[in-house]
């Protein structure tokens, strides 16, 4: 499962004819454990859909990090002097928020960190979006979604915002003010799709208490 090394970062190249799956990324993960690794990248043509949801969960199962990169298919073309940019698929945090409402606790999600995946642009445009991404990653989102009680793989959209032509802005917290109906810890699922078209999905939990 791995196939190569530097220090304690180790990597994993998946085949060209498929998917890379949920199954795959465990074993990778399993793998990368036992040999010691803090860190383990797996080069993929694709990836199954929400599947940097699923490594967030083995991050904290396993204690390694999970690097998703995606094979550029420009590394096929024959006539190519330099490699492509291998670029890591993108990259989303958000944390619950904590309210009170008429007496009973209410929870809201926040979007901390996205920085989108730039696989799909030019690459003469790519070190400038690379720098905006940096600075305001936000600007790229161009619609997002929280559910709050997440049973995979059904997603049910309890609150939203997009950007509309006539209104660019964007919340980056939720207003949903969402209560449980008792206490415990839940898992919620934040939905975000770029300007490129792209989906990002995560897990956040979250303890009602």
């Amino acid at each position: 499962m791995l196939h190569g090394r530097k220090g304690q970062a180790f990597c994993h190249v998946d085949g060209i004819d498929g998917f890379f799956t949920r199954r795959e990324v465990r074993a990778v993960a399993g793998a990368a454990k036992s040999a010691g690794a803090k860190e383990v990248a797996c080069l993929a043509w694709e990836f199954e859909m929400d599947l940097r949801m699923e490594c967030d969960a083995l991050e904290r199962e396993f204690g390694v990090r999970i690097k998703l990169i995606q094979i550029p298919r420009e590394i096929m073309e024959k006539n190519r002097k330099e490699p492509p940019p291998f670029l890591e698929v993108a990259t989303l945090e958000a944390e619950p928020v904590y309210r009170k409402i008429e007496g009973k606790r209410a929870v809201d999600i926040k979007l901390k960190r996205f920085l989108p995946s730039l696989a799909e642009v030019p690459s003469k445009e790519l070190e400038a979006l690379q720098e905006r991404a940096i600075k305001s990653g936000f600007d790229f989102i161009d619609f997002w979604a929280v559910d709050f009680d997440y049973k995979h793989p059904l997603f049910n959209h309890h609150w939203q915002d997009y950007r509309t032509r006539k209104d660019r802005s964007l919340k980056t917290v939720s207003e949903q003010g969402y209560e449980y109906p008792k206490k415990g810890r839940y898992t919620a699922c934040v939905k975000v799709v770029d300007i490129f078209g792209c989906d990002t999905s995560i897990s956040v939990e979250v303890v009602c208490d």
